[in-house]
C-alpha cells in the first residue's frame, strides 16, 4: 500500500499525523440509506470511526434517474477513513445485492 510504503521511507512521522479527505460515488438512490432516519446512520458512522462524513445538501433532493451518483467525502485520519468507507460499501452492498 502506497500509505505504508511512505511511511517505511520516513515521509510521514506517523499513521495519525495525515489527515485524508476520500470521494466515494454512491448511487443517488442510495444517499438515503447512509444518512438514515433523522441522520442516525452518518452521526453512528462517524462516531464509530472517527470520521468526518460530509454529503452535499442536493443529495435530499430526489432525482428523476436512477443512475446518477452522488460523491460522499470522508475526511480523517487513514485508518478512520477506511473503516467508513468499508462500512459505507457494506451498507449499499446489504441493500443492493448483485443480479
Amino acid at each position: 500500500m502506497i500509505f505504508e510504503k511512505m511511511r517505511e521511507e520516513g515521509f510521514m512521522c506517523g499513521t495519525d499525523d495525515v489527515r485524508l479527505t476520500v470521494e466515494l460515488l454512491v448511487a443517488s438512490s442510495q444517499v438515503g440509506r447512509i444518512i438514515g432516519k433523522g441522520g442516525q446512520n452518518v452521526r453512528e458512522l462517524q462516531r464509530v470511526t472517527g470520521s468526518v462524513i460530509k454529503l452535499p445538501e442536493h443529495a435530499l433532493a430526489p432525482t428523476s434517474g436512477g443512475d446518477e451518483e452522488t460523491p460522499v467525502h470522508i475526511i480523517g485520519l487513514f485508518y478512520s477513513v477506511q473503516s467508513a468507507q468499508r462500512r459505507i460499501r457494506a451498507m449499499m452492498l446489504s441493500t443492493n445485492p448483485p443480479p
